[in-house]
């Protein structure tokens, strides 16, 4: 059995694979080797599945001591098998044989230098597995259709890669891709394989600069044309007879759309369903996917537990880069394992979908106080109501709306009438009237096109679909098949807000959507630094339980601090071109004038000025002149200027 030789931390080792013949033995070498970003040396990286944890086969470990074996798992033996060439060795980077995995200091360091690994590769090697259940076929159709594609990556638009096609169906975005059913099924098959289950292949794709290959069996396709293959089928009508299809194709669209380097929250919802072996890998998996400053300077470390990695992150997040966002990924859990309730445990896979677009907190910075010996967590908000109604939306057992089949199209209508029968039972005839919009603006999350600036077509015009929902409410008689499929995206984002959440009405009136741990009596408070409201259970001991994440209506837009917005005043998120991104805006629909700043904030607190710098046309910077020091969080909604407005603030000691 080897043992390997200490691993100096600024090199790493390569397998490099002596040629031989499909099916004999397996024999490698063993290399460290410094990875200068000048001269790197030339190898490839391996992207692959390690299935179970099962040393079932060997591989022979040429030394100068003679032949040694080293135990690998099935997949991995298979993999070499394939990657093998007849003639010539092949120097690969593979991280169950290049790591030792039995140091966890190793492991540490090594997995902390793997982005700098798959960015120096010469090319990312994907390995599906063997040949199986027609992948040949799948594959083929799929380079097919990225033939026929041009993919502008910026704003994801599709085009005809030649003037032949573009009036074919291949470009047809209402059409299904021209495909028998054989082929449907098995890029289905294809697409549940293993590989895009995997946590980590992420990141490995994401860094692959150099160019990733997909291999299965003796097939191949780029992975730029299975992203345009991919990026047709997810925008495309899809057949509804096809069993998981939308299923697989939104899955692997989630791997191909990594390249945004969205926000540490958002790509941990992400991969909120891929599967690791070791849950600490649910954060260090993730870090080189998103920017520098999201890293909270995590270093990967596999001598802290799993609960001490969750908790060291929160504790990062809060108190070294001024964001209790992340607050907002707790949902509380029957059984909370080893970290407490104000800290995210990545390990259970998440109910809620991410509200988009809160700013409950507006730009308040947080405050808060930890202490490490008794493990609670005190933050400074406001307590804006206690929830005296709560009733469970969907079942644990709903079906996916996968499709909007008409049979699960009337499945979710009658979840929604239920759901209005209940609340008119709760809420006077004339408070349901005119509590409509309210309802319906947190049964969406407000969601809608309107609130883009230019309109965001991809999101439901809100008058139109406020109608829609005015008649669905008024509705007595069972709707008719057409009536149905002309409310199926309402009723899409109705089943997508809706899983694991309940609807609240609380003493004060308001209305909204809370984790389905929710329960009558729990609070809601609007924290400072973290922007959605967030549902906090009180216990006998003036202590709270974090239960989640909460829209409520009137209490989405800083109101908490600031107050309702003036009429005719809307936040809107305005695209701005130099970034290619969307902002916070404000726009005066009575005089269609707009502009970056809140309108309810009136002039700085004395001694801090707005900083000039090259973003200020859409976010501002802030100084105080006589300690000199910048902010990018308003001054005014600082808790000295709260405290002058008379903000009635309390703290919550959280457990």
């Amino acid at each position: 059995m080897y043992t390997y030789l200490p691993l100096n931390p600024q090199n790493i080792r390569f397998l490099t694979i002596s040629p031989g013949p499909f099916g004999s033995d397996i024999h490698i070498r063993l290399s460290h080797a410094e990875l200068e970003f000048n001269e790197p040396p030339i190898y490839e990286a391996l992207s692959y599945t390690w299935g179970t944890n099962n040393l079932s086969h060997i591989v022979y470990l040429d030394t100068e001591d003679g032949q040694q074996s080293l135990p690998v798992t099935e997949n991995l033996y298979t993999a070499l098998q394939y990657l093998r060439d007849d003639s010539s060795p092949r120097k690969l980077w593979v991280d169950a044989v290049c790591i030792n995995q039995r140091d966890d200091k190793e492991r540490s360091q090594q997995v902390a230098r793997m982005a700098d690994i798959y960015r120096s590769a010469a090319k990312v090697i994907i390995w599906l597995g063997p040949e199986a259940d027609n992948s040949t076929g799948a594959i083929q159709a799929l380079k097919r259709l990225a033939s026929k594609l041009d993919v502008d990556w910026t704003y994801y638009t599709i085009s005809a890669a030649s003037e032949e096609d573009i009036k074919s169906d291949w470009l047809d975005l209402t059409k299904h891709a021209p495909f028998d059913d054989q082929i449907w099924f098995s890029i289905v098959l294809l697409l549940n394989r293993s590989w895009f289950s995997r946590l980590w292949i992420w990141q490995e794709v994401f860094l692959a600069h150099n160019g990733a290959m997909i291999i299965c069996g003796d097939d191949t396709i780029l992975w730029e044309d299975f992203r345009k293959a991919i990026v047709s089928l997810y925008r495309r009508r899809k057949p509804d007879r096809v069993p998981d299809l939308h299923k697989s194709i939104s899955r692997a669209w989630q791997i191909c759309n990594s390249s945004d380097q969205p926000s540490l929250r958002t790509i941990l919802r992400r991969t909120k369903d891929a599967q690791c072996s070791d849950q600490r890998d649910r954060i260090y998996a993730v870090l080189n996917l998103v920017q520098e400053k999201e890293r909270l300077g995590i270093q990967p470390d596999y001598t802290k537990t799993t609960g001490k990695v969750f908790r060291d992150m929160m504790v990062t997040s809060i108190f070294e880069y001024g964001d209790l966002t992340l607050l907002t990924c707790c949902e509380l859990q029957d059984e909370r394992g080893d970290v407490p309730s104000w800290v995210p445990d990545w390990s259970v896979p998440r109910k809620c979908k991410e509200i988009w677009g809160a700013r409950a907190c507006w730009n308040s910075l947080p405050q808060a106080r930890y202490n490490d010996g008794d493990g609670y967590l005190i933050a400074t908000g406001r307590r804006m109501g206690t929830i005296l109604e709560v009733q469970q939306i969907l079942t644990d057992n709903f079906p996916s709306l996968a499709g909007s089949k008409v049979p699960k199209l009337r499945e979710t209508y009658a979840a929604l009438r239920k759901l209005i029968s209940w609340l008119r039972n709760q809420l006077a005839i004339d408070d349901f009237d005119r509590q409509l919009e309210s309802i319906y603006g947190s049964l969406c999350c407000n969601e809608f096109s309107d609130r883009y600036e230019p309109v965001n077509e991809k999101h439901m015009k809100y008058q139109e679909s406020l109608d829609h929902f005015g008649t669905l409410a008024d509705l007595m008689t069972i709707p008719t098949e057409d009536f149905l499929k002309s409310c199926a995206i309402l009723l899409d984002a109705f089943y997508v807000n809706a899983l694991g959440r309940s609807f609240i009405v609380t003493a004060d009136s308001y209305v909204g959507l809370a984790p389905k741990t929710a329960r009558e009596g729990d609070i809601i408070a609007v924290l400072m630094g973290c922007q959605s409201p967030i549902v906090l259970q009180p216990n006998d001991d003036e202590e709270y339980l974090v239960v989640g994440e909460g829209y409520v209506h009137g209490l989405m837009t800083g109101e908490a601090f600031l107050g309702p917005l003036p009429s005719n005043w809307q936040r809107v998120a305005r695209y701005d071109e130099s970034t290619g991104t969307s902002w916070d805006a404000f726009i005066d629909r009575g005089r269609s004038v707009w502009q970056f700043e809140d309108p309810r904030l009136g002039p700085l607190p004395e001694g801090w000025v707005e900083e000039r710098h090259p973003m200020q046309h859409i976010f501002a910077r802030y100084r105080n002149i006589k300690e000199n020091y910048a902010s990018i969080y308003d001054p005014r909604m600082m808790l000295p200027a709260l405290r002058a407005r008379n903000v009635e603030l309390h703290e919550f000691k959280l457990v």
